[in-house]
């Protein structure tokens, strides 16, 4: 494929794409979430770890703790 080719396949991609975003609705709360996690994803994950930490803490107790270390220990698969 010439440069050329390439150059009208990226422009056709980019013109679907564009149609795509105008017809989804609530496109401008889509492209500013997107946009803002895209550089900031802190900001969002580790306020959501800790609130489902707490949540799981509170649901599952002591056994919470336990699953987590099963969960990265293997469940005992691994020796």
């Amino acid at each position: 494929m010439d440069e050329r080719k390439f150059l009208e396949l990226l422009e056709q991609r980019a013109d679907e794409q564009e149609r795509l975003l105008r017809q989804m609705p609530l496109q401008r709360v889509f492209v500013t979430a997107s946009l803002w996690l895209g550089e900031h994803p802190w900001r969002f994950l580790i306020p959501f770890a800790l609130i489902l930490t707490l949540f799981f803490r509170l649901i599952l107790g002591y056994r919470y703790y336990e699953l987590v270390l099963k969960i990265f220990g293997g469940f005992g698969f691994i020796r």
